[in-house]
Formats: C-alpha cells, sequence, structure tokens
C-alpha cells in the first residue's frame, strides 16, 4: 500500500486517549506509516500536557472544547468535523481508543463514509449501559462498526468473542496505557522529565513526617450529587483520623465537583493538597510513591495495578475486572462503610507494592498493534468488502471540494429546496439577518428552527464560511446543535452578498468611539447595502442597540435612498434584543421583548415576524421608547453596580468590610445592594449608559456619574494592588510575585469583553508592577497568552510562589483553592468570594470584631497574618 496517499488517522479528544494512543502513533511512525493525529480537543489543555510529554503535534485540530459542554453538543460537533476531515484526507483505517464520546463520534462518522475502523482498547465491559455513563454505550457501538478489534486482555477477547465478534478481527495486545507507563517511567528516572519542584517537596515533607501518601480522583458523572459528597465525606473524616495520612486531591472542574468540595469544606483539612489536575507526568510520580489510591477512572486503576499498587475504586461497577480478580483493585462505589473499611485495611496491612505479573500487558502493545495493521492490509486486496472504493470516497471528497470551491467564488451552493411549513403565510417570507455575530447568528438560527427561508449576510467572507461549513465561530450552549439542524434542513444559508428578502433585520455592533459616542456606521452601511435590494412590502427591523432617535433617522436615510415611503411602501421598526449570553437561545423564545415602529402599520409588520418564535410578551410603541427601553435597562444595572462600588470605598475608607456592610444593609425587606467587583465589562452595561449620555447631556448626569464610578474602579483596585506590593518590597527583598486570580468580564464565561479584570492585568503588565501572574481557567491559554502574554498560569502553580494573591472574579472554581496554599501571602478579594456571609457563619457573628472572613476564620490560631478583605 502507498503510505503516503493512503493515511492512517489516529483519533484523540481526551488526556486518557492521548496517553494510550502516544505509543501507537509512534509505533505507526517508526514502522513507516503515513500517521495523521487529528484531536477533537474534548480536553484541550490537559491534551496539550500530553502531547508535550509524548513529542506529538496534531494535524488537525478540531477544537470543539466549550463551556459547559454536554454529550449532545460533543457528539454532533466531533461527527460532523470529522467526517469534513476525512472526506479530504481519504484515511484507509482510522484508529479510534477506548470509549470517549470523541471516539464514538468519530467512529460513525468514519462508518458512514466507509472506512475501515480499529477499535484500541476494545471489548471492556461491565455489561449496565449506565455504569459508567455514557462509555459502556461508547464501547459497544464501537465494537459493532470496527472491523479490528485490539483487546488489552484475555477478558476483553472473551467478551468480543461473546458477542459473535468474528475471532480472525479480534487480537489481544495488552494496554497500551502500560507502554505510556513504562516510557514516561524510564523519562522521569534518567531525569529527561523533570516533576514539579513544589509536589516533589510535598513529597518529600511527608517522607519527613513519616506520613503516608494518599491519591485521590472523583469526577464521573454517575457519582455527581450525593455520590460524591459521600465520597468526599468519608475520605474527610478519614483524615481528619488519621493526620499520620497526606492526600493529594487533583479535582475535576467540573461545577458538581466544585459545589461538592465547597459543600462538605473539603479545603478546610490541614492534611490535603487541592489543586487543579495534574499533568500526567505529575500523576504517574504520585502514582508510584501512594500508599493509598482512591479513584473512579478507568486509566488510573489500569496505571496503578501496572505499577504494583492497590487501588480503590470508586465506582459500583467495573469493566476492569481483572485488577479486582488478582486482588489489587477493591470496589466500593460510594458507599461509606465500604470507603472506611478498605482504607483502613489497606493502611494497617502496610500492603507495600506487589508484583502486578503483567495484568494489563507487557508494555509493548503499540508495537504488536502495528504487527497486525501491517498483516491485515497485506491481505487488503482480498477483502474488497471491507473498505470504500477509491471511487466512492473520490465523490465524497469532490462533493466537498466542490462546496468549498462554490464558497470560496462567493457563492452558496444552495442544495435542496426549502422545506415546507405549515403555516401558509409563514411559507413564502424569506429573512435576512444582516450581521451574524453574537445576537444576528442565533437570531438566524431560531427563525429558521421556526420554518422561515433564512438567509444570513456578513461582510466577513471567512465567518460566512465557517458558518455554512457548521462553525458558529460564537460559543454559546446549544449553537452547534442547532446550527447543524438548520443547515442541514436548508432554512439557513449565509452570504456575503446582499439577498432580496421579506424582512431584513439589521443586528450588528454598535461599540463606542474614543470620544464616547456612538459608533452606528455599521448600522448604515448595513442600510446602505440593503437599498440595493429593498423593495415595496419590505420589513426593515433594526435590532442593534442605539441611541434614542437613531430608527428615526435610519427611516429618512432609507426613504432618502430609495424614494420609497415608509409606513406606506416599507416598515421600519426598532425591536432591541434582551438576552443574557449563555442563555440566549432560551431567552430569545421565552422572554418578553418590546416592538416600536415608526407608525401603526411598522410595528403591526414587526409584530408578524415576532410572534412566531417568541412566547414572551410583545409590547408595541414607537421606535424612540424602544430604544430607550433597551438603553434604560442597562442602565439602571450600571447605576447599582455604581452604588456597591461607592458603599465599597467607603467602608474600605473607614476600615470596614464592604461585604459584610452590604449584607447587613441587604437584611431590610426593600433594600438589595450588589456585591461590589472589579468593575464593570461586558457588551452591554459597559456601553450602553453613554448613548443616552450622548443624546440626554443634561438629564442623564446620574448615568454619567455612575459611568465615571464604574470605569475608574479598575484604576482604584490597581492603585490598592501597587500600594500593596510597595509595601511588601519594603519588607522583603526581590520581586514580589502578584497572581490575578480571574480575567473575564463576570463569573463562570469565557467573554474578555470589555472586562475590568482583564484591564487591571494589562495596566499592571505595562506599568512593569512587580512579576506578575494570570490565571484564567475559562479561557484557554493560547487566548490568554495574545492579551497577556507569557504570564499565564494554573492558579496551583501561581499559589505556590505569588507573594500577592487578587481575587478579581468570583469564579465557581476557585472556590475550591486549597486555603493552606494562601498561608504567609497577602490576600486582596475584591470579588467577595472569600467572605463568610452571616448565614454561614451563624447569625450571631456580626457581634464580633473585626468580621471575618473564610479566610480570617481558617488561619486563626495561627501566625500573625497580613490578610486583609478590602
Amino acid at each position: 500500500m502507498s503510505n503516503a496517499k493512503q493515511p492512517v488517522v489516529v483519533v484523540v479528544g481526551t488526556r486518557p486517549e492521548g496517553i494510550k494512543m502516544a505509543p501507537v502513533y509512534w509505533a505507526l511512525r517508526n514502522a513507516g506509516y503515513h500517521v495523521i493525529l487529528l484531536s477533537t480537543m474534548q480536553h484541550s489543555e490537559l491534551l496539550n500536557e500530553v502531547f508535550t510529554i509524548f513529542g506529538m503535534k496534531p494535524d488537525f485540530d478540531l477544537g470543539v472544547m466549550r463551556l459547559d459542554q454536554d454529550l449532545f453538543y460533543l457528539t454532533q460537533s466531533v461527527l460532523q468535523k470529522t467526517k469534513n476531515i476525512f472526506t479530504q484526507i481519504k484515511p484507509k483505517l482510522v484508529l479510534v481508543q477506548g470509549d470517549t464520546t470523541s471516539t464514538m463520534a468519530a467512529a460513525l462518522a468514519a462508518f458512514y463514509l466507509k472506512i475501515p475502523i480499529g477499535h484500541v482498547e476494545a471489548g471492556l465491559r461491565t455489561y449496565d449501559l449506565y455504569a459508567p455513563f455514557p462509555e459502556e454505550m461508547n464501547r459497544h457501538f464501537v465494537s459493532t462498526i470496527a472491523q479490528l478489534h485490539f483487546a488489552p486482555t484475555e477478558h476483553a477477547v472473551d467478551n468480543l468473542s461473546a458477542e459473535q465478534v468474528a475471532k480472525n478481527r479480534i487480537f489481544c495486545t495488552g494496554n497500551t496505557v502500560v507502554d505510556a507507563l513504562r516510557i514516561l517511567c524510564e523519562k522521569i528516572d534518567d531525569g529527561s522529565v523533570e516533576i514539579a519542584t513544589n509536589i516533589v517537596d510535598y513529597v518529600a515533607q511527608c517522607k519527613t513526617k513519616h506520613q503516608k501518601i494518599m491519591l485521590l480522583t472523583v469526577h464521573r458523572r454517575e457519582s455527581f450529587g450525593s455520590g460524591i459528597e459521600r465520597i468526599l465525606t468519608t475520605v474527610k473524616n478519614f483524615l481528619q483520623e488519621h493526620q499520620d495520612v497526606f492526600c493529594f486531591y487533583p479535582y475535576h472542574p467540573n461545577p458538581n465537583v466544585i459545589r461538592a468540595i465547597e459543600k462538605v469544606q473539603f479545603s478546610s483539612l490541614s492534611n490535603t493538597y487541592l489543586c487543579e489536575p495534574f499533568a500526567y507526568k505529575e500523576l504517574v510520580f504520585l502514582l508510584r510513591v501512594a500508599d493509598i489510591i482512591l479513584t473512579d477512572s478507568g486509566g488510573i486503576q489500569e496505571e496503578a495495578i501496572s505499577l504494583g499498587k492497590h487501588v480503590i475504586v470508586l465506582r459500583e461497577k467495573t469493566e476492569r475486572m481483572e485488577g479486582v480478580w488478582a486482588g489489587m483493585a477493591h470496589v466500593v462505589g460510594a458507599d461509606t462503610e465500604k470507603i472506611q473499611h478498605t482504607m483502613q485495611d489497606i493502611l494497617e496491612r502496610d500492603v507495600g507494592t506487589i508484583n502486578p505479573n503483567r495484568i494489563y500487558g507487557d508494555g509493548y502493545a503499540a508495537q504488536k498493534i502495528v504487527e497486525i495493521i501491517e498483516k491485515q492490509y497485506s491481505k487488503q486486496d482480498r477483502e474488497k468488502n471491507d473498505c470504500t472504493s477509491d471511487d466512492d470516497l473520490g465523490s465524497v471528497q469532490n462533493g466537498a471540494y466542490k462546496q468549498e470551491a462554490a464558497i470560496e467564488n462567493n457563492v452558496l451552493v444552495s442544495g435542496a429546496e426549502v422545506r415546507s411549513v405549515s403555516e401558509k403565510d409563514r411559507q413564502m417570507k424569506k429573512v435576512c439577518v444582516v450581521g451574524l455575530g453574537y445576537i444576528g447568528l442565533p437570531t438566524a438560527i431560531i427563525l429558521a428552527d421556526s420554518g422561515f427561508d433564512v438567509v444570513g449576510f456578513d461582510v466577513d467572507v471567512q465567518r460566512v464560511q465557517r458558518i455554512n461549513q457548521g462553525d458558529p465561530v460564537i460559543q454559546e450552549p446549544e449553537i452547534y446543535e442547532k446550527l447543524q439542524t438548520v443547515l442541514s434542513s436548508k432554512q439557513l444559508q449565509a452570504v456575503i452578498e446582499m439577498p432580496k428578502a421579506d424582512y431584513f433585520i439589521i443586528a450588528v455592533p454598535t461599540p463606542l468611539k474614543e470620544n464616547k459616542q456612538a459608533d452606528v456606521s455599521a448600522v448604515f452601511a448595513a442600510a446602505e447595502q440593503i437599498c440595493e435590494v429593498l423593495k415595496k412590502g419590505n420589513v426593515v427591523i433594526l435590532e442593534s442597540t442605539v441611541p434614542v432617535g437613531t430608527t428615526q433617522k435610519l427611516a429618512e436615510f432609507l426613504e432618502k435612498r430609495t424614494a420609497l415611503k415608509v409606513g406606506i411602501d416599507i416598515f421600519v421598526s426598532h425591536c432591541p434584543e434582551r438576552v443574557l449570553p449563555g442563555k440566549i437561545f432560551k431567552e430569545l423564545v421565552e422572554n418578553s421583548r418590546v416592538i416600536g415602529g415608526l407608525n401603526r402599520i411598522c410595528v403591526e409588520q414587526a409584530q408578524y415576524l415576532y410572534k412566531y418564535f417568541v412566547q414572551g410578551a410583545l409590547y408595541l410603541t414607537n421606535a424612540a421608547t424602544a430604544e430607550m427601553v433597551k438603553l434604560v435597562e442597562n442602565s439602571l444595572r450600571d447605576v447599582e453596580i455604581a452604588f456597591a462600588h461607592q458603599v465599597a470605598a467607603m467602608a474600605d475608607a473607614a476600615g470596614l468590610n464592604p461585604y459584610e456592610v452590604i449584607e447587613l444593609a441587604n437584611m431590610h425587606p426593600r433594600v438589595n445592594i450588589l456585591r461590589p467587583t472589579a468593575g464593570v465589562g461586558g457588551h452591554c452595561i459597559a456601553i450602553d449608559p453613554w448613548f443616552l449620555v450622548q443624546t440626554f447631556k443634561n438629564e442623564a448626569t446620574l448615568l454619567h456619574t455612575a459611568r465615571i464610578i464604574n470605569e475608574q474602579r479598575p484604576q482604584t483596585l490597581v492603585k490598592k494592588i501597587k500600594d500593596t506590593v510597595a509595601s511588601w518590597q519594603m519588607k522583603n527583598t526581590g520581586t514580589c510575585t502578584i497572581l490575578l486570580l480571574g480575567a473575564t468580564y463576570k463569573p463562570n464565561v469565557d467573554d474578555l469583553r470589555e472586562s475590568p479584570a482583564l484591564s487591571i492585568a494589562k495596566t499592571l503588565i505595562q506599568e512593569k508592577v512587580g512579576n506578575l501572574l494570570v490565571c484564567e481557567p475559562y479561557v484557554n491559554k493560547e487566548s490568554m497568552i495574545q492579551h497577556v502574554g507569557d504570564c499565564v498560569v494554573k492558579a496551583s502553580d501561581g499559589l505556590e510562589v505569588a507573594d500577592v494573591v487578587v481575587y478579581l472574579v468570583a469564579h465557581r472554581r476557585f472556590k475550591a483553592i486549597d486555603r493552606k496554599l494562601l498561608r504567609n501571602k497577602i490576600v486582596l478579594d475584591f470579588c467577595g468570594l472569600l467572605y463568610k456571609g452571616i448565614e454561614e457563619a451563624g447569625k450571631q457573628e456580626h457581634l464580633f470584631w473585626p468580621a471575618r472572613s473564610i479566610l480570617d476564620i481558617f488561619i486563626s490560631n495561627q501566625e500573625p497574618s497580613q490578610e486583609r478583605n478590602p
């Protein structure tokens, strides 16, 4: 076979897949195969660490990882994107590993294209489709469609044989995780891979104190809720009773895990080390030195046993029964008594390291897999039925190239006819959404899903291409799945030439100019292009947020350019969006809308469109009122936040805790003061009030003052940080290291637009204040580097070296930070994350002075501290 023309594709998506496929990738490369490494990046940063350790670089990075991604999104995204890649490169074999959603969806794409599939780590079973979920179903599914089954053990072979898989398709190779483990242990031992100094130091301290080392990982979906809480509570109680045991707990960043850690107050223990997930090298290092290992991870079961360690399995069932039969794996689930008894038993028996007897392989499974592939391909000509002919694949590929070329030539391949809908008055209505950004694209998708024929227009050629190829460009829950649906049904098309339509919805950006004036040039640029196709009966709806009076100016502009009379020939209205990022699809449908027209018939024509997809009330008014309503809504929020920042400034000047002042004030039944933060950001609240100030110079003085207060808040905090650093420098030698926690404009999002936290970071960098580190767990590292350079770190790494720790954004993940890591550091909390509320502390807590935070309580009876919550 010609390897150069017929590559083998190795698919990875999660860190365990990357670890287990790294030996296969290199064995194929060393055997002379043309190997394509395709990474879905289901686990982006964790997977990048694996690639670095094993010297790999993906040929294709699908970048599917999204904030709060779910199984529906992952499945559709991987399926669509791997299809696009497979049709371009025409692989002769696709290798997938294990049981992840990336594995299942990539295998399905290969199956649909009649490409042979090789399944590494095949045959693992619990025979309970919901344990583990969804992995057990994924394994069964891939076994049904794969041609080559590389089973890690004889038991896995027996499972596949019992399911009627042909014996000449099953090969017992051992598990490639043992290969990876062998390779990495060799690198650690010869010093070519360095272990993080802080982890080495903690282990050394444990040995000095004669403490046993425990490694804990727990993250599976089936444990979420009461299960994980029971597990953590049991381990916490055990550690409280056994101070001679020190626990390393690299917690999973899933919100369900964070909530459980916070609820059981696991971080309050003195003999624990909580941190974000370890890099694989640190994980292996700890596995080698651990005395007690508790996990719900399948890979760690294999790795621990391969290192001769007993492992406590925090699952009801395991598909890796070989370890159980050997007496080295102990399945306890979330049962409190079983967990406690097994931990105690292992601790008392002092089992030490025992001979694993190659339960999961000899460390050379990858070579066996490659030898099998070579033998299979030598028989390829005799087994034509196992793969698609080149002609068949060529026709698929040519179709893909045809569509791509058509897009590049600014022509859209329209495909099938527009589907019919039940309402006659909707069948012939064509809607053009102008501007396919954060509001325009979701609006276009909702309209298309409601049965309208929708064309999305944008001047950005690359954006149009990506949307037509199924990439929504922006991040929003459900957007990928919904886009695939409306593209497949041909209800939505994206174009770069303004089409004729019945409705034109303008949803373009209206940013601020440097002089704080609204920049509405994009609105009138869109109107200019609409004029080229505008005809009698058309409706133009402005959804962009604009200063009061802009819709009237838009109407006059259209009349002047076309000679069509507004309210008679064409109809112009304003219907501002009212949605929250992260909930756009829900709120586009459920929220009420205000529709303002130039006259009654304009309003009625716009109402006709919105009534088909808006379930909330539709309030009809004139255009100027609708414009002002939107601006007033966001301006009120800005004023409320400014008041909170004024309270914070006054409380700080008096030496008081602003969060306690506000909490006690809010005990009044008619008072609801917001919490002070690092400032105001985002695409609305930080911008919209200026539109009113611009229009009403004499009447909007309160709004102007609020804007000034909120815009100055970041600079106020910069001064506090600089003063703190200066104070530190007077008492210490060397350069002060400052760790900023958070960079997005609000908690638990990945949005950096107008972020005050990011502004603070950039200012400190520009002014060269100390040695600055920035941790932002919700934005990928590459994006953060573009904003703040090489000072991006993980929280645990930054906390190890920081002298000053600054909480800027109250991300949920920061609540799980090990408080011990804050000892002997100056802590500035500008988002109230460390503040312990009165209800939580006990209703009499406020009687004691000074009011105490979580941090203050934790360090009580410790050495005198410099910590303070401004």
